[in-house]
């Protein structure tokens, strides 16, 4: 059975697939090979060997109560109130795996700026005018970008009575995006007289996202003839929601949109010769 089971862990090591997936392959095949610990501890008990049948019985119960948790972890947005794995990550100097995957795999969770350091120049919010065909855009490549890892749809880790309680208490929708993630890759074009925005999660996947509409209070035709613009922020935000009902949970499916932060500098003038 285990040989079995190793097999199979040899072979995953060789597909490239998204953490999550594979550990989601890892806690099936665990708690497949628990079950074979309690087959192995009837046998020593039916063959007499108390002591040891008791060691197995010991052994499946400690394994299952982590592949419960694993289970609610990777398969669900729940959290247990038996969890004792923080304390047991303390005791053995372990690192939580939230703040691993925070880490490893959202490094760009918040609005951040990410297309590089803008010192000298005045950064303004823009406004972005939108088709279907940019509006769906988008929702691919944050289905992209969730797939891989690198941002969570999982309403901020909370059951759906933490929703209700902070949805009631605030007055406001919970997002299965909790927070502002910054896209990839992001950069600005001009295309038959406008101004396009493009983004994916990669420069060779890129997608257009839509068309630059404002600059702070102004139209863009109007500030693109005295300043030059580079984007220098795009987030993504919205998406599906839930809000509190008269007595349980409500969900909703919002588009998901762009936050926008532009930078622009005062256009050289040409000197005389």
């Amino acid at each position: 059975m285990f040989s079995i089971i190793g097999l199979i862990n040899s072979y995953l090591g060789y597909i490239n697939i998204n953490v999550k997936l594979k550990n989601r392959v890892y806690t099936i095949l665990g708690t497949v090979g628990n079950f074979y610990l309690l087959y192995v501890a009837y046998r020593f008990l039916a063959n007499g060997f108390l002591a040891r049948g008791l060691l197995f019985i010991l052994a499946f119960f400690g394994i299952s109560y982590f592949a419960y948790l694993n289970i609610l972890y990777f398969f669900t947005s729940k959290k247990s109130r038996f969890d004792f794995s923080p304390w047991i990550e303390k005791k053995l100097g372990m690192k939580p795996k939230d703040d691993l995957m925070d880490k490893k795999a959202s490094p760009q969770n918040g609005f951040v700026q990410t297309n590089g350091l803008f010192k000298g120049e005045t950064i303004l919010p823009a406004k972005l005018k939108r088709n279907p065909t940019e509006i769906q855009a988008l929702n691919e490549i944050v289905g992209q970008l969730a797939a891989e890892g690198y941002l969570r749809l999982d309403y901020g880790g909370h059951s759906d009575n933490e929703i209700f309680k902070i949805a009631h208490a605030k007055k406001e929708n919970v997002y299965a995006l909790n927070e502002p993630v910054a896209l990839p890759y992001f950069e600005l074009v001009h295309e038959n007289g406008h101004l396009n925005l493009y983004g994916g999660i990669n420069q060779i996947e890129r997608k257009q996202l839509g068309q630059i509409k404002s600059v702070g209070l102004m139209p863009v035709t109007e500030v693109e003839r005295k300043y030059s613009l580079f984007v220098a922020a795009a987030a993504v935000h919205g998406g599906p929601y839930k809000f509190a009902g008269r007595s349980t949970v409500m969900q909703e499916e919002g588009p998901y949109e762009l936050k926008l932060q532009v930078a622009y500098r005062e256009k050289e003038v040409p000197k005389k010769v």
